[in-house]
């Protein structure tokens, strides 16, 4: 098998290069350390005609410098080669595609140039030098950090779920790929940016090398976003698209095609956020992962399955010797992400918002007690020992995530016959076919021995991502999620793991009553509900029934129905205390 990294490696060989940019980036600006707004860009004409004067950052613990480091540090993802995106031009326009402008109508945060982002790129977009070359990256904080506006001014919060349209932003990006090797006159200016030395033989070359990152893309698209089924802000299925990168990659040769061995990604959840994440006895929505142990590798094989998910180079190979797979996942990174992330603290509500009434917040608390406290467990936000244990609890919620993950199964292709654990032989073999969380122990602890992380065979045994009887019985129940502390639960919205319920206001009434349709991808924020406005025009419109009034599997708004018997007056209370953890 021909690794994509490994033919652009053949074409430099032949002594022709293509990486040199004359594109000089930052706008003209000097790079400089970040201050305490962490060299966020001001944009006073949002292409969603929502301006601020400023950004202002909360007391989330973390410096200046912490919030940089988590917007910078490459996890390993490469989506196309990074002097390439500097210069590509906008599908149907001759503006650049990394225009603030343009990545502000995916939902990106701006940022100035600055030692660590030399290019003023957005929040969570990064160049990951790879073994021939540098490529475009994105890191956790493009989907983890966000921007709450209220009344000029935008809260940058780090840790919570962003906005982010990441499926519209790459098949955006795939068609201006595109139009750039069909539109002569593009590639003619893509070229001539991209080229240091401008010839017939490497326009030919560069040709090629599109055609490579092209169909990567296409086949990635083709995997993992159903035209049918589109995320929206703020939402991706990347459970979904994890077990379909792994499972694609155990039968990929040749001639095999892109969606060989997949199933359709059509369970978007909104972006977890972040705060208490690796204090955590289990993570992700479906509480698949077990956090901690010796060296806390639970929690580094689920920073690795992510990579494997976003657009990380894998190879899977059978009986590798010595064992382990080569990969693009930075390893080490992740490890020093997640001890960054154990440091941040929930966000407090702004002084600039309005002011939290007290006799609201007393009368709210008790009825927390009463209706909430069972599986939403409070904690000292600051406590460097605080620890959470999950509550794994059917509520009647939207099954799709769940029943996905849970009963999903495939070919193993090549992996057949493979230890589970690759080093573990108590852990058995896979068959022909093999459970999902079974192919991702596999691949996920495949990848960290490939990267020669120096983690112990004990620890690296410890990564779990669910036994197949487990999985049948939490299908059964009809779709558990696992619940956690709601401590910063007002930077959060919209609400329920997959997005549909747009305030905390709205998540307090029964089901039958919560809208069934609501504008998301604006920021400016609603403090009396608690939540996003839901009526800004052009933007995305969430349905959670279709044109029949049926549900839509993944977009369902029902279950959770705790305290939806209080009055009216009691909703507000609870509401008012929801704002002060």
């Amino acid at each position: 098998m021909i690794r994509f990294s490994v033919r652009l490696c053949a074409i430099a060989l032949l002594g022709i290069s293509v990486s040199g940019c004359k594109w000089g980036g930052g706008g003209g600006a000097s790079p400089e350390g970040p201050g305490p707004d962490r060299n966020a860009l001001v944009i006073e004409d949002d292409p969603f005609g929502e301006a601020t004067r400023e950004v202002a950052y909360l007391d989330q613990g973390w410096s200046p410098r912490d919030s940089q480091r988590f917007y910078f540090t490459s996890q390993g993802t490469q989506i196309l080669p990074y002097d390439w995106f500097l210069v590509l031009e906008q599908p149907d326009g001759e503006g650049l595609f990394r225009d603030n402008q343009y990545m502000l109508r995916f939902r990106f945060l701006p940022q100035r140039p600055d030692e660590m982002n030399p290019h003023g790129l957005p929040v969570g977009f990064v160049k990951d030098e790879g073994r021939d070359r540098g490529w475009l990256g994105i890191t956790c904080a493009a989907c983890h950090t966000t921007q709450v506006d209220h009344e000029g001014v935008g809260y940058r919060i780090d840790g919570a779920p962003a906005l982010a349209d990441v499926p519209s932003f790459i098949l955006e990006l795939t068609e201006a790929l595109e139009q750039t090797r069909e539109d002569d006159s593009r590639f003619d200016r893509f070229a001539a940016r991209v080229l240091d030395r401008d010839t017939p033989g490497r326009r030919e070359v560069l040709r090629r090398q599109l055609d490579i990152v092209i169909d990567r893309r296409e086949g990635y698209n083709a995997r993992n976003f159903p035209p049918d089924k589109p995320a929206g802000y703020g939402r991706v299925d990347a459970l979904g698209a994890i077990l379909n990168e792994v499972f694609h990659e155990a039968v990929r040769d040749e001639q095999t095609p892109p969606t060989a061995n997949t199933e359709p990604a059509d369970a978007p959840v909104s972006y977890p956020f972040l705060w208490d994440t690796p204090q955590h006895d289990k993570v992700q929505w479906v509480g698949n992962v077990e956090n901690g142990g010796l060296l806390d590798i639970g929690s580094l094989g689920r920073n690795v399955g992510e990579v494997l998910g976003v657009f990380a180079d894998l190879e899977l190979e059978r009986e590798p010797v010595p064992p382990g797979y080569r990969s693009s996942v930075r390893v080490k990174n992740l490890r020093a992400l997640e001890d960054w992330v154990r440091t941040l603290w929930s966000p407090q509500w702004p002084d600039g918002f309005p002011e939290i009434d007290g006799e609201k917040v007393a009368a709210g608390e008790a009825l927390y007690r009463q209706h909430c406290l069972d599986c939403h467990r409070p904690i000292d936000r600051t406590d460097p020992g605080r620890r959470v244990e999950a509550v794994l609890r059917a509520v009647g919620t939207d099954p799709r995530t769940a029943d996905n993950f849970w009963l999903r199964g495939g070919e193993t292709g090549k992996l057949e016959g493979a230890l589970v654990k690759v080093i573990n032989p108590l852990a058995g073999r896979l068959g022909e076919r093999a459970a999902g969380a079974a192919m991702l122990n596999h691949a996920v602890i495949g990848t960290i021995i490939g990267s020669a992380f120096e983690a112990p065979e004990d620890a690296l045994t410890q990564v779990e991502f669910g036994e197949r009887p487990v999985a049948v019985a939490r299908a059964l129940l009809g779709g558990v999620y696992k619940a956690r502390p709601l401590n910063g639960i007002w930077a959060t919205a919209p609400y329920l793991h997959n997005g549909s319920v747009p305030s905390l206001y709205q998540l307090l009434l029964p089901a039958e009553e919560r809208v069934r349709s609501f504008s998301v991808g604006s920021r400016q924020f609603d403090p009396e509900h608690v939540g996003f406005r839901t009526d800004a025009p052009g933007v995305f419109q969430f349905r959670t029934h279709d044109e029949r009034e049926e549900p839509i599997p993944g977009n369902s708004n029902a279950g959770h129905e705790y305290g939806t018997e209080l009055s009216g007056e009691e909703r507000w209370q609870l509401v008012e205390y929801l704002k002060t953890l």
